[in-house]
């Protein structure tokens, strides 16, 4: 990542000493925006070609092409004239058709139906992962007939400066639709490069590894003071106003029924440098436990701020449910995980002439990985009954788990220097996972859990905001 960025910064220089010369001259923010889009395009379109290259190298190149990485039917929608013919259109045909095979043969590896006669299911999912080699095979090189026939000549998506144009008039609309939130705003452009559906959020599990390499370039490129006329989702001081308590009548006129305990936790840690948003807090145990101080999940997360066990204890908490058993239910849950990545990487091992003996393999590891889920799930599930039973663990009193809590998610926006979406998904996936992806973890749950808690803390921020214009009166 570091060598990448030093050769980013060779390449972008001008656009940054551009950026800090209009920054020193006083430019009116309308133009510091536009050279920033500069700077934010370039960084785009190089991205983007990196990950052209890397699709034609792994084979997942679907007919994208240019700055845009945009396949042809979505860019012709964008308004560029395009080259589109048979091959593309069979080639995408023949791909739904091999996703199709694929899906079957996994499902026959984790079938438990009874056969009618001997390995039914194996010799099937044998036959659909052939299907699914034969129709991948064939679209890739119709696909790649058409990629040697694209040309600036005949489709505009290779033209840069055409392209350039666009890039912008979509970012400029991605800005506005996501309130200039850059993370929101990279999310919302992908989209629109992908064709993706009005309604869909605008950061996904498809879209957040390009997020963050790009925000990770362009929040370290772009000069300090260009980057203030971002969102870059970092939390301002809330304590502003005339009232800086307005925020407890919005709190009242949810369903949160401990607004005192919280005010207590509040007046214990929230001080100095670091402080929280409350409003943000709640917004986070809304999304966890709906407030519920009895919720546990599947995996033994705890009240109101489903805290982990272990993590319990690394805070300071002294009375948590522990028993031997759920370091077994923590193996089957690894178990369960590596043996299914292992049964999935036998079937892609499967040709005509072993197919059976890998076939026969990635049957006999998914149905251990079945196995083992089984177990995990027996056992979470005794977890969760004897821990309501016993009624004695820290997390399900709703002071500790709120003090606990939120001491724990103060922690982790300390380490993210007030980033909110690195705390979040710190706080569901675990630190660890955000330092590895250097950025969100591109995993559903931690993406939704981001996305949900932001749109309620939104929600309770339009309430305040609403609050206080009516204080102030006409």
């Amino acid at each position: 990542m570091e060598r990448n960025l030093t050769n980013l910064k060779a390449l972008l220089k001008p656009f940054v000493i551009l950026l800090g010369l209009t920054g020193l001259l006083g430019t009116c923010p309308l133009d510091a925006v536009a050279d920033e889009l500069d700077l934010l395009s370039k960084i785009i379109s190089t991205q983007n070609s990196l990950e052209l290259k890397q699709s034609l190298a792994e084979g997942s190149y679907r007919g994208e092409a240019g700055i845009l990485r945009v396949k042809p039917d979505v860019a012709s929608s964008l308004g560029l004239s395009v080259y589109m013919d048979q091959d593309y259109l069979d080639s995408a045909k023949l791909f739904k058709e091999a996703e199709a095979s694929l899906e079957r043969a996994q499902e026959e590896l984790a079938s438990t139906e009874k056969e009618s006669f001997l390995e039914e299911h194996v010799h099937r999912a044998a036959s659909f992962f052939l299907a699914y080699k034969h129709s991948s095979q064939e679209a890739e090189e119709k696909l790649e007939a058409y990629r040697l026939r694209i040309s600036p000549k005949n489709d505009e998506r290779l033209n840069e400066k055409i392209c350039f144009s666009l890039m912008k008039r979509l970012l400029n609309e991605a800005l506005e639709k996501a309130g200039y939130n850059l993370r929101d705003t990279l999310g919302y452009f992908y989209n629109a490069c992908r064709g993706a559906d009005k309604d869909t959020p605008f950061l996904t599990t498809e879209n957040v590894k390009f997020v963050n390499k790009v925000f990770y370039q362009f929040t370290r490129l772009c000069p300090k003071e260009a980057l203030k006329r971002f969102d870059l989702g970092t939390q301002e001081d809330f304590y502003h106003g005339k009232d800086p308590a307005m925020w407890k009548e919005i709190i009242a006129e949810t369903e949160f029924p401990y607004l005192s305990l919280l005010e207590t936790t509040l007046k214990k840690h929230n001080n100095g440098k670091h402080r929280v948003d409350p409003l943000l807090f709640v917004a986070l145990m809304r999304k966890e436990s709906n407030f519920h101080p009895h919720a546990i999940s599947s995996v033994g997360a705890a009240g109101l701020t489903q805290i982990m066990p272990r993590t319990a204890l690394g805070l300071g908490m002294k009375n948590i449910f522990i028993p031997p058993y759920l370091s077994k239910a923590g193996l089957m849950l690894e178990k369960q995980r590596k043996t299914k990545e292992q049964a999935l990487n036998v079937l892609f091992q499967i040709n005509e002439n072993n197919k059976l003996e890998k076939a026969r393999l990635a049957r006999s590891l998914m149905q251990k990985s079945l196995k083992f889920s089984k177990k995990k799930d027996r056992l979470f599930g005794r977890y969760r009954k004897e821990l309501l039973l016993s009624n004695t663990d820290d997390r399900l009193k709703p002071e500790l788990a709120i003090e606990y809590g939120f001491k724990y998610f103060q922690q982790l926006m300390r380490a993210q220097k007030g980033d909110i979406t690195l705390a979040l998904a710190s706080y569901n996936a675990g630190p660890h996972r955000v330092k590895r992806f250097n950025g969100v973890p591109p995993f559903d749950e931690t993406v939704n859990f981001r996305n949900q808690v932001l749109r309620f803390y939104k929600a309770y921020l339009d309430k305040l905001k609403g609050a206080r214009q009516v204080s102030k009166g006409p």
